[in-house]
């Protein structure tokens, strides 16, 4: 299936509409397209073509939204799916980019690709778990913060989209979401996009954390029109960092057996009020999933073109968001968890006083061995001029380990970024990362489940110690695969180790900026 010619040179030259909607601040929507396997190019592409009539008609839609491996680990390419949905709608995508079982040169020779095609707009993430990892090495994950930064700096006009999750309901899980922010604001993000979430005073405890620290980045929400049908398989095949609560759950079930004929509208009836309080709240944005037919995007916009009518403050909104959560019968839907954590509470959470102990005999350690003082003299002596793979290497490496294996889980990256991780190894997430957590944990728990995400430690480490701002404003470099299993002091001592950079907080607001630390 292929565009004319003359149709395609059009859409080269098509202005960048969300770029456009965010310098105007026009709120503005984007449709995500989900593609996977045979579908790419024969059932998706039919529906889009259908809903290029649409857009032509409905100037708050700005463009699609193209997945990378959301369905399986070998979904298609999402720049190839980038160039077929600008070559069918006209209107340049945002294309999401994760970086699970990919290395920085993966991500640099897929700039190149968008330079080449002329793509704008990349959305990027450290990626959920991958769904069939190797079983023949570990994989390792690009994180979000070095990527962006790369980027930015290889393409320093493309506009770059970063993920919050913001329903999260510990504190420390939450607070590693908002400090993880202020990194992927300075090291350049232009907008943030929101996981999908049904808790409002959430949307609003992100809109209240960008605002006392001054991130002046729009934000963009997830929404989803969730079914009972959607739910029943997101619970079934969780959705990374969704929350659906067996009280949302239980009203979605009863509407559709009480009133299977009405289900859907009730449904859409919400999406409507959602992305209208969004709107309120002053969220520049949103990204529609689970959107398949032109006739629901059209019933979308009627609902919400109507409910604004009979919504035109907060209160009359809340009314009738209680009512949407509601069935005749008593049914009501909470979509918050038990005890939740919001930023407005008091109680806190401190660190194990072990931790708070090995934090600092090893800053004590770090500083005597490898910074200051007689013994980082000799030692800097005896290993600066040991290189890499050679057989003094390998030697020092197993030496190195043998010491830091039992003390941090070390895993011999070549890199070692201890000292700025709070003493907290990275390697000992199963993503291996270092500038804070990923959207996928539950309840503090890692989205592997089988451990406690290390970046709720290392906060309550960092909140004990008085350096939360380390976790706001550090920017730790990525492992370089070549470098991997080769011992980390000899580089150290020649001054190659991890070069950190700190977030300037005074240009926050779009292009971000760095000082080296």
């Amino acid at each position: 299936m292929s565009a004319p010619k003359d149709f395609m040179a059009a859409a080269l030259d098509r202005p960048n509409r969300i770029a456009q909607s965010l310098r105007a601040g026009r709120f503005f929507w984007t449709i995500e397209f989900v593609a996977s396997g045979a579908h790419v190019l024969h059932d998706d592409l039919v529906i889009i073509d259908a809903f290029v009539r649409e857009l032509a008609r409905r100037p708050q839609v700005a463009g699609f939204s193209v997945t990378d491996r959301v369905h399986s680990d070998q979904d298609p390419d999402p720049v190839m799916m980038a160039l077929h949905v600008r070559d069918h709608s006209g209107s340049e995508p945002l294309i999401h980019w994760a970086g699970k079982d990919r290395e920085l040169e993966d991500l640099y020779a897929t700039l190149e690709r968008m330079q080449g095609h002329r793509l704008e707009n990349l959305l990027l993430l450290s990626g959920d778990k991958l769904k069939d990892p190797p079983a023949d090495r570990r994989p390792h994950y690009l994180e979000s913060v070095p990527a962006i930064r790369a980027a930015r700096q290889a393409m320093p006009d493309l506009i770059i989209a970063v993920a919050l999750n913001p329903f999260k309901y510990r504190e420390e899980e939450a607070m590693a979401q908002y400090l993880k922010l202020g990194k992927k604001v300075a090291a350049g993000a232009d907008f943030i996009v929101t996981q999908i979430g049904f808790d409002t005073n959430k949307y609003e405890e992100a809109l209240f954390w960008m605002d006392t620290r001054a991130y002046r980045v729009p934000m963009v929400a997830n929404v989803m029109a969730l079914s009972a049908r959607r739910a029943r398989y997101i619970r079934r095949n969780p959705l990374a960092g969704v929350t659906i609560t067996d009280s949302y759950h239980r009203l979605l079930e009863e509407e559709e057996r009480l009133m299977p004929e009405r289900a859907q509208a009730r449904v859409t009836r919400r999406l409507a009020l959602q992305i209208l309080g969004l709107r309120m709240l002053g969220y520049s944005g949103v990204q529609l999933t689970a959107i398949h037919s032109l006739e629901t995007l059209v019933t979308l916009v009627h609902q919400i073109d109507y409910l604004a009518d009979r919504c035109p403050d907060r209160m009359s909104w809340n009314k009738a968001w209680a009512e949407a959560l509601s069935l005749s019968n008593g049914v009501r839907a909470d979509p918050v968890p038990e005890a939740p954590w919001y930023m407005v509470d008091r109680h806190a959470r401190h660190a194990p006083r072990r931790d708070l102990i090995k934090y600092v005999v090893m800053k004590k350690a770090h500083r005597v061995l490898f910074e200051k003082g007689v013994a980082a003299r000799f030692l800097g002596r005896l290993v600066r001029g040991i290189r890499r793979q050679s057989w003094a290497d390998r030697w020092l490496e197993r030496f190195e380990w043998m010491i830091k294996a039992p003390l941090f889980g070390c895993e011999s990256c070549g890199l070692c970024r201890l000292a700025a991780t709070q003493y907290v190894c990275p390697e000992t997430c199963p993503k291996g990362l270092a500038n804070g957590a990923c959207g996928g944990t539950h309840m503090n728990r890692c989205e592997f489940e089988d451990r406690e995400c290390i970046h709720s430690r290392k906060y309550r480490i960092a909140k004990d110690a008085g350096i939360l701002e380390q976790l706001e404003r550090w920017l730790i470099p990525a492992v370089p695969k070549a470098i991997r299993h080769t011992s980390s002091w000899p580089p150290h001592f020649r001054g190659e180790g991890p070069a950190i950079e700190v977030g300037d907080m005074s240009v926050y607001g779009g292009r971000g900026g760095t000082e080296k630390a």
